[in-house]
């Protein structure tokens, strides 16, 4: 850490600390405050969040930025506090803390990861604190794990749980705990708990917390009370009460992890011998499109063979429940990044069709309109895979029909997806090409809308359409003779 230089006003623009968030942080910060979200602490599960893989607690990561201002700037005297909570930040990024305001009655903070801002955190000074208001409620132990909270029952929610012993996060910013006393650290803690365990509880994406230090901070219970409930937004407004603060937090009911179709439903959509005929490669079959491509196929008496980069459960998952209903299907590890042979050098078929589903994370945080390394883990993906592993299907026979999914956002072009839509437009000419010049490849180039997956979830409901329904014509078109 190091002083930051000031101008007349009292402004600044320096950066202050860094820190690599690491899998021992997440442990530590869970033990510390009993919020054990899935959303933080299991990768796979993550991945099926918004966030798109293992979030750091907010409240850790703002607790971090004031324990490295502590000494500095005069926290001592803090007596409120203003976290705004922007974008997530995961497991394996540096976060950068930034000082851009301080004098002695204010701080201005900002946390960046990559140069993009990820959150805001704005410190008062003061002499006096107001009286804290005790805590009459009867506290409960913190749930062993999240409670799914059904949002019929949010509004009006209210109780208290009992706050860890204070040590433990004391001991993880210790020059903040020294300046505004573990109590409080720990209380500031325990409203990270609130939102991940308690209410919305499992399903919650924290958003802002407004903090006033109060002037005792004696107690060990959190008392919380649901104050508004927006449906439209799933936003939710919760009053909070603990040792030396009072809290106002606003969060959202986060959209649940996509059920995938199941295959009683899809099989009923063909006939028992409609694909006997089909041997087809699934890349990218553990959920979504992909999965719901293996089902029908194989519901018609197709074989398949489904692959994942990551995820082996739910691949195993979609295998066995294709394997209780009488199909036939076979798992295979594969990243897209890597060369095709060797990965699927195990593979039980000669492929007669292909497809292409292998996807990296499309909705991202980035720091300019265009950036190259994203455009390029695009390419390798839509484009150089999808011709390595044609070709690869070929030398195993001598015809293949593949199947490379485009999408709407070409002509819709969304916000922060010039990479995505670039490369698609680049592999919808690649495949029209390799179609014209490779003999005995077929394919077939469909342009997508949104799909219900877990990709492209978000809070407020945006329309989709079921991947076995957009399938199914495309899995017909792929299947009839040429």
């Amino acid at each position: 850490m190091r002083n930051v230089a000031m101008d007349g006003a009292g402004s600044s623009s320096a950066s202050l600390a860094s820190r690599m968030w690491s899998q021992e942080h997440q442990i530590t910060f869970a033990q510390a405050t009993g919020d054990v979200n899935p959303m933080h602490m299991d990768a796979q599960a993550a991945r099926r969040t918004l966030a798109g893989g293992q979030a750091v607690h907010g409240v850790h990561a703002a607790l971090w930025a004031l324990d490295a201002c502590a000494d500095a700037y005069p926290l001592a005297r803090l007596s409120t506090l203003q976290m705004r909570f922007e974008r997530f930040v995961l497991v394996g990024d540096r976060s950068e803390l930034v000082v851009h305001e301080a004098d002695a009655r204010r701080l201005r903070l900002s946390l960046s990861v990559d140069g993009v801002r990820v959150a805001t955190i704005q410190a008062a000074f003061g002499e006096e604190r107001p009286h804290a208001q005790p805590v009459d409620a009867a506290a409960a132990a913190i749930p062993v794990e999240p409670i799914t909270v059904e949002p019929e029952t949010i509004t009006g929610a209210s109780g208290a749980f009992r706050l860890p012993e204070p040590e433990a996060i004391a001991a993880l910013v210790p020059r903040l705990a020294r300046a505004i006393g573990s109590a409080r650290v720990a209380t500031l803690g325990g409203l990270s708990t609130l939102v991940g365990m308690v209410v919305p509880g499992l399903h919650s994406i924290l958003s802002k917390i407004d903090v006033t230090l109060t002037d005792t901070a004696e107690g060990s219970n959190l008392a919380y009370a649901v104050k508004r409930f927006q449906p439209m937004v799933q936003s939710v407004t919760t009053q909070a009460s603990g040792p030396g603060l009072d809290a106002r937090v606003e969060s959202f009911v986060r959209p649940r992890p996509v059920e995938q179709e199941r295959w009683a439903d899809l099989a009923a959509l063909v006939r028992p011998d409609e694909f006997s005929d089909v041997s087809a490669l699934i890349v990218g079959g553990s959920r979504g499109l992909g999965a719901a491509t293996a089902k029908l196929l194989a519901a018609g008496g197709g074989t398949v063979c489904i692959t994942y980069a990551s995820g082996a459960n739910a691949a195993e998952t979609i295998a066995q429940e294709i394997r209780d209903g009488g199909g036939r299907c076979q798992v295979l590890h594969y990243d897209a990044a890597q060369p095709v042979a060797p990965q699927l050098q195990s593979l039980s078929m000669k492929p007669s069709q292909l497809y292409h589903f292998a996807t990296p994370r499309i909705f991202r945080q980035k720091r300019a309109p265009f950036e190259p390394s994203c455009f390029e883990e695009m390419m390798r993906i839509y484009n150089y895979a999808f011709y390595d592993l044609s070709l690869f299907c070929l030398e195993r026979r001598d015809g293949l029909a593949a199947f490379y999914p485009s999408t709407t956002a070409i002509d819709e072009a969304p916000r922060d997806t010039l990479e995505y839509v670039m490369a698609k437009t680049a592999g919808e000419t690649l495949a029209a090409t390799m179609a014209r010049t490779i003999p005995n490849l077929r394919i077939v180039i469909e342009r997508l809308p949104r799909v219900k997956t877990d990709q492209t979830a978000t809070i407020f409901p945006v329309p989709a359409a079921p991947p076995g329904a957009l399938m199914l014509p495309i899995i017909r078109r792929l299947s009839a003779p040429a």
